[in-house]
């Protein structure tokens, strides 16, 4: 008998704990929450950020390079 009621317990408190979560975001929804749509953003994208950082990096080696083959054919 005593495990029947601690079982009723946690089905109870997993029930009521969802629905106190599924009311606390309807509620949200007048609040502006931006998070969800960067998150969906990163979930489309994900390597974009990665990407152009290493297309700055490629650019930077690049520019260095140009700039030391420069001084030797001046020379």
């Amino acid at each position: 008998m005593n495990i029947y009621l601690i079982i009723l317990l946690l089905v109870v408190i997993v029930v009521f704990s969802n629905l106190a979560m599924f009311g606390l975001v309807r509620g949200s929804r007048s609040m502006k929450f931006d998070w969800f749509s960067k998150s969906k953003d990163d979930m489309l994208n994900p390597f974009e950020q990665e990407g152009s950082q290493l297309s700055e990096l490629r650019q930077r080696i690049e520019d260095l390079s140009d700039t030391e083959e420069k001084p030797e054919s001046t020379e």
